[in-house]
C-alpha cells in the first residue's frame, strides 16, 4: 500500500497553485480551474476547487515534507517568502525539529528533518 495523493479543498485555485509552485519550485503536473496537482516524489499533492458549497473550516489535511537538515532552513524561508505563516514552530526543540506552516489559503503543512528522529 502507498499514498497515491493528498489534496486540499481550496476556495481560490490560482492563489493556492501559485503558493505551492513557489514553495515547491516546480510547475504543476496538472493545472485546471477545478483540479491542479504537483508531483512530490511519488505522491501527488492536489488542490480541488470548493465549488460545491461546502463550508471550509480550518485545515483537514497536513502533508509532512521530510527534508535533509541542510535543506530545512531554506525551505522554511521559501515558504514564508511565498506567503506562508507559522502555525507551530518546533525547530528549536531537538525532540521535534519540525515546523507547521499554513499557505495563504489556510492549508497547513509540516516541514521536518524527521529522519533524525527515527
Amino acid at each position: 500500500m502507498r499514498i497515491r495523493s493528498v489534496y486540499f479543498k481550496v476556495a481560490e485555485m490560482e492563489a493556492e497553485v501559485a503558493f505551492w509552485q513557489a514553495f515547491l519550485e516546480r510547475e504543476p503536473l496538472k493545472r485546471g480551474s477545478h483540479w491542479s496537482e504537483f508531483m512530490v516524489g511519488e505522491t501527488r499533492l492536489g488542490m480541488l476547487l470548493n465549488d460545491f458549497g461546502e463550508e471550509l473550516q480550518g485545515c483537514v489535511a497536513v502533508p509532512v515534507f521530510e527534508l535533509a537538515q541542510e535543506q530545512l532552513s531554506s525551505a522554511v524561508s521559501r515558504a514564508k517568502e511565498a506567503g506562508a505563516t507559522v502555525v507551530l514552530d518546533g525547530l528549536a526543540n531537538p525532540q521535534m525539529n519540525s515546523i507547521v506552516l499554513a499557505s495563504p489559503g489556510g492549508n497547513e503543512f509540516e516541514l521536518c528533518n524527521c529522519a533524525a528522529h527515527g
